[in-house]
C-alpha cells in the first residue's frame, strides 16, 4: 500500500493546497495500480476528515498533532507499506525511522521553501539524504536545499504547484467591506504568521503615504490571519495612511475571488516565497503582480512580462513600480493578460497531475 503523510489538509495555505493536490494524485495513481492508498494529516483535527479537488472527494485521518498516535498507526501498517510519501521536510525523519525497521520501504519528501534553505539538524538532514525522491516546488528551493543539506541533485525533481480548480469554479461574492466605486486597490493575500514574517506587508504600509500623494484614491487591502496581524495593524495605525489600509482577516473563497477581481495590482514583495500560490490566483484573474526578486517567485513572475520583480529592501523602487502601474491602464492590462495566459498554459491542476505522474513512474 501507499501512505501519504502530510502536515495538514484542512487549513488555508500554500502547503495545504499542495498537500491536497498531491494526495489526490497519489490516490488516483495507487488505484490504477490496484493498491490501497491511505492519507494522514498530522495537524488536522483527530479522526476522519475529507477534502475535494475539483469534483472528486478524498478521505483522510487527522491526528491533532499527536505524533505518538501517528507513529503507532504507521507501525501497524508497516508490513504493508511499499511507499511513504511525506509532504514536508519536517516529516522526513519518520521515513528514515520506518526504513530502519523495514528496509524495503521507499519514501519521498516534498521541499516547500525556506524550511530547507539553511542547514538542518543532522537527523533531518540524514533523513532527506536517505529519501528515494525529493520533490521541490521551485528550482530555487531545489538548489538551496541541495547546497544546504548536501543532497544528491539527481534525486531532486521539480514539482511546481497548481491553481486549485475550486478557485476557477467559485462565484464572486462581494467582500464584507465594500470599497468606494472609484477607488484604486492594492491587494495582498497570505498567512500573517511570525514564522513567515517576510511577506512584505510592512514594506507596502511604509511606502503607502508617498504613493497616495500621486494616487489619492488608493486603498491597500490585506487578506489573511495569524499571530503577526496585531503587529501589522499597529504599524498601520501609526501610519498617516491608516484610513486607507484594510485588514479583512480570512475570507471565504467567493469573497476572496471577488477581491482579486476588484484589485488593480497584487503586491507581495516577499523575501521567503518557495513558490507563491497567491500569485497564481491573481494572475489567473488577469492582475499584474509585484513580487520580491527572491525565492521561487522569480520563476513564476516574469519581470516586465507578467508583473515586476523588486528588491524587497528597495522601498523606493517598490513605490515607483506601484505608481507606474497605477498610472498606466494599458500596461496593467498587458501584464495581466500575459499572466493569465501563463497560468492557463503551465499551472493548471492537469499540468500538476502530469508532472507528478511522470515522477511517480520513474520511482515506482
Amino acid at each position: 500500500m501507499w501512505i501519504g503523510l502530510f502536515p495538514e489538509f484542512s487549513d488555508v495555505g500554500g502547503i495545504q493546497q499542495v498537500s491536497r493536490h498531491t494526495a489526490a494524485v497519489l490516490v488516483e495513481k495507487a488505484h490504477e495500480r490496484k493498491l490501497d492508498c491511505e492519507l494522514l494529516g498530522l495537524n488536522d483535527p483527530a479522526g476522519a476528515g475529507s477534502f475535494s479537488v475539483g469534483r472528486n472527494g478524498y478521505s483522510f485521518r487527522g491526528f491533532a498533532r499527536d505524533k505518538f498516535a501517528l507513529l503507532f498507526q504507521l507501525l501497524r501498517r508497516l508490513p504493508r507499506i511499499e511507499v511513504l510519501y511525506l509532504g514536508h521536510a519536517n516529516l522526513a525523519p519518520l521515513g528514515l525511522l520506518l526504513r530502519m525497521v523495514s528496509p524495503d520501504i521507499k519514501y519521498w519528501v516534498v521541499l516547500h521553501g525556506v524550511e530547507v534553505w539553511y542547514p538542518l539538524p543532522i537527523l533531518r538532514r540524514l533523513a532527506l539524504r536517505g529519501a528515494g525522491r525529493l520533490l521541490s516546488v521551485s528550482s530555487f528551493t531545489a538548489d538551496r536545499a541541495v547546497h544546504a543539506q548536501k543532497l544528491n541533485r539527481h534525486r531532486v525533481f521539480l514539482l511546481s504547484p497548481a491553481l486549485d480548480p475550486s478557485f476557477l469554479d467559485a462565484a464572486c461574492d462581494k467582500p464584507p467591506l465594500p470599497l468606494p466605486p472609484d477607488s484604486r486597490v492594492l491587494l495582498t493575500v497570505g498567512r500573517l504568521i511570525s514564522a513567515e514574517p517576510g511577506k512584505g506587508v510592512d514594506s507596502v504600509i511604509r511606502i503607502l503615504p508617498d504613493v497616495l500623494k500621486l494616487i489619492p484614491n488608493l486603498f491597500y487591502v490585506v487578506v489573511g490571519g495569524g499571530d503577526l496581524l496585531p503587529h501589522l495593524e499597529q504599524l498601520a495605525g501609526a501610519s498617516p495612511a491608516r484610513d486607507r489600509i484594510l485588514f479583512l482577516g480570512k475570507l471565504k473563497l467567493e469573497q476572496l475571488k471577488s477581491l482579486y477581481a476588484r484589485a488593480d495590482i497584487f503586491v507581495m514583495p516577499s523575501r521567503q516565497e518557495g513558490f507563491g500560490l497567491a500569485f497564481l490566483e491573481a494572475m489567473a484573474l488577469g492582475k499584474p503582480v509585484i513580487a520580491g526578486d527572491y525565492g521561487g517567485a522569480q520563476e513564476l513572475v516574469q519581470d516586465e512580462v507578467t508583473g515586476f520583480l523588486v528588491d524587497p529592501e528597495d522601498l523606493e523602487r517598490l513605490a515607483g513600480r506601484l505608481v507606474q502601474l497605477l498610472q498606466d491602464d494599458g500596461l496593467r492590462r498587458k501584464l495581466g493578460k500575459e499572466g493569465r495566459r501563463r497560468v492557463e498554459e503551465n499551472y493548471t491542476f492537469m499540468d500538476f497531475q502530469e508532472r507528478l505522474a511522470r515522477i511517480l513512474n520513474t520511482a515506482v
